[in-house]
């Protein structure tokens, strides 16, 4: 996750997270322990190494306004992949990963947010089908953060 970060702030995007490194963030290492102990990190691989991580769990980010996101779904608290050729696809097997398991715990949607200023995030989750349906502002660093809630509704297996 740092250094999707330290991708970002040298694409001159820090506006996102910020410049902290998550692991330096107050509360973010305890996150990722809690999402650990729950068993809801998926880690990609690829020749041994880390190329992508997602953490979803059932029931939506408290940061998310209050019923927007359809009862009983699954929520992808975090989707990252690494930003160079071994990273290439890796997204998209990740949320493929996330339709699994939500079909297999019988959830009727997948929800996920992210920051409003980011036209390739908005293209790349609408090519996987999930639709805006709120927007909230979160706190980030003193500054007001927009950001975006999607959904994709999971129909029944054809």
């Amino acid at each position: 996750m740092d250094s999707v970060l330290k991708w970002l702030v040298a694409q001159g995007r820090p506006e996102q997270w910020g410049t902290v490194p998550f692991s330096q963030q107050p509360g973010f290492p305890d996150r990722v322990a809690d999402w650990t102990s729950q068993g809801v990190i998926t880690i990609a691989e690829r020749g041994g190494a880390c190329v992508g991580l997602m953490a979803a769990a059932p029931g939506a980010s408290p940061r998310v306004p209050a019923g927007v996101v359809p009862e009983g779904s699954m929520f992808i608290h975090t989707v990252m992949t690494d930003r160079g050729p071994d990273g290439r696809g890796v997204g998209s097997v990740l949320l493929a990963h996330a339709e699994h398991l939500a079909r297999t715990l019988g959830a009727p949607a997948l929800a996920l947010d992210h920051w409003a200023g980011s036209p390739e995030l908005g293209r790349i989750y609408d090519e996987h089908g999930y639709v805006q349906v709120a927007e909230y502002t979160d706190e980030q660093g003193g500054k007001a953060v927009r950001n975006l809630v999607r959904v994709r509704r999971l129909g029944p297996l054809a």
